[in-house]
């Protein structure tokens, strides 16, 4: 008998472990850490926070029609990086530069 060899799976590396590395999940939600990043790194964490919460949007539209655990996770997701996005545009208000 032939043996069968199965095919080699890659695994990935997952999204949420993507996006850390893009924005520092940490700073980014600690009011402290947000008082003390200056303007120009506030604004260019609130242009992340915002294109990632849009582009994950994008994504769970491909599973409205499901309830999968990927929809849950992506919708988890979004909701982390808009509360990101209230957090910046608070501290942005705070020193009257938004």
């Amino acid at each position: 008998a032939q043996e069968q060899t199965r095919p080699k799976i890659q695994l990935l590396t997952p999204q949420i472990e993507i996006d850390k590395a893009l924005l520092r999940d940490e700073d980014l939600l600690n009011e402290e850490h947000l008082r003390r990043m200056d303007q120009t790194l506030l604004r260019r964490n609130l242009d992340h926070a915002r294109m990632f919460s849009r582009k994950l949007s994008l994504e769970l539209q491909q599973f409205v029609h499901l309830y999968t655990p990927e929809a849950n996770e992506l919708q988890r997701r979004i909701q982390k990086y808009m509360i990101m996005e209230r957090m910046i545009e608070r501290e942005m208000a705070r020193r009257h530069t938004y």
